[in-house]
């Protein structure tokens, strides 16, 4: 399963670790900012944070793309997760291409650290279409709040990448706070950056800018 993963990162992100923050360990890459906590009631910020990352997705998306649904969970022990069942295929892919689904456990050593973390991969190669892609950015919307839509309920730390194979692009909602969105080719970002410009993250909005100047 990791030489597919392997294979495509090498191939379009040359030196490029599957882990976060992407924008800033790629150079071609946006950041979206996604909650407004100006609209006051958290149910509310929530809602609206994961239908703006639905809209984000939907916009750089075609449903027809073929994708890697990756789901990575950090564990201390080894089958820690047969104790608590990820239902993420479960409950956020159609039935009829959950039989793909493959898993791994790898150890991931952290950049700049001494220590290691373990790393439980879940990989499934899907269709955009075949995910529900809705209600899943809603649930890792809300994965810090206690909600009943948490997907480890905040007892094991995840992350959800969607790496798009078709136009060598990578989806990472990091929390309710921001998505990512990196390219091997930034011209397959210019109409998202050009299209969506209102929702970029005003702090990193000058690397962004830079990327298109003059072009």
């Amino acid at each position: 399963m990791s030489d597919l993963i392997d294979t495509f990162l090498k191939h379009n992100f040359p030196d490029l670790l599957l882990a976060p923050p992407l924008f800033y360990e790629w150079p071609y890459g946006l950041r979206f900012e996604v909650a407004d906590w100006s609209l006051g009631k958290e149910s509310d910020v929530l809602e609206k944070a994961g239908d703006r990352a639905f809209d984000i997705v939907r916009y750089a998306f075609h449903p027809e793309d073929e994708m890697l649904f990756v789901t990575d969970v950090y564990t201390q022990h080894e089958h820690e997760l047969t104790k608590r069942k990820l239902l993420v295929y479960q409950k956020y892919v159609d039935r009829q291409v959950r039989h793909r689904l493959r898993h791994e456990r790898l150890t991931y050593v952290q950049p700049n650290l001494e220590e290691t973390m373990k790393i439980e991969r879940f990989m499934l190669h899907c269709q955009m279409q075949d995910i529900r892609l809705r209600p899943l950015l809603h649930a890792i919307c809300q994965e810090d709040f206690y909600t009943p839509n948490q997907i480890m309920k905040g007892k094991l730390g995840y992350e959800i990448y969607l790496i798009n194979l078709s136009k060598q692009m990578i989806f990472h909602l990091y929390d309710d706070r921001g998505c990512d969105l990196i390219a091997a080719d930034p011209e397959h970002l210019r109409p998202v950056y050009e299209g969506l410009q209102h929702w970029l993250l005003t702090y990193d909005l000058a690397r962004m800018d830079q990327l298109f100047a003059g072009k």
